[in-house]
């Protein structure tokens, strides 16, 4: 197996934190968001104005992937851990160049492990034996390393 921080194909990947605590580097990322949700309430009367009411931010799930390897051990010591006594955690997600430069980082608060799915086996099929984990959050802020500020996009 390859390591995907050496590809030169592989332009970004991320290196997880979760307090302190380094899950290495994953080759995918998705589902980083929030939005906000609206209400709509129709005004009476002539009919010409829906008005568009600001509810509370809804946090979309994390999730990053990578092949099976050295840092899998990594995630399920973590896992290990929270299975013993689940507690919100702080976690830094950094978007790294080929060379490990940081090109962008966001830190998420109230972390919760929400999934772990580990490979699929198929012998007709010979596929990368991956692994994702899942996290449930409640804050994201972005992580500006530069000069040392955050910037707030959650609450």
């Amino acid at each position: 197996m390859s390591d995907p921080t050496l590809d030169p194909i592989v332009s970004i990947y991320f290196s997880l934190e979760i307090d302190s605590v380094d899950l290495g580097v994953f080759t995918t990322c998705s589902g980083l968001g929030m939005e906000l949700q609206i209400t709509q309430r129709e005004e009476g009367g002539g009919g010409i104005f829906v008005h568009q009411l600001p509810g509370r931010f809804k946090y979309t799930n994390l999730q990053v992937t990578r092949p099976i390897g050295i840092d899998t051990q990594k995630t399920m010591g973590w896992l290990t851990r929270m299975a013993a006594g689940v507690a919100a955690s702080t976690a830094r997600l950094a978007a790294l160049d080929p060379a490990g430069n940081v090109a962008f980082a966001w830190v998420l608060m109230g972390v919760l492990p929400a999934r772990w799915t580990g490979p699929s086996f198929d012998a007709a099929n010979p596929q990368p034996a991956t692994e994702t984990l899942e996290l449930a959050y409640n804050t994201i802020m972005l992580d500006v390393q530069s000069d040392g500020l955050l910037g707030s996009f959650g609450l």
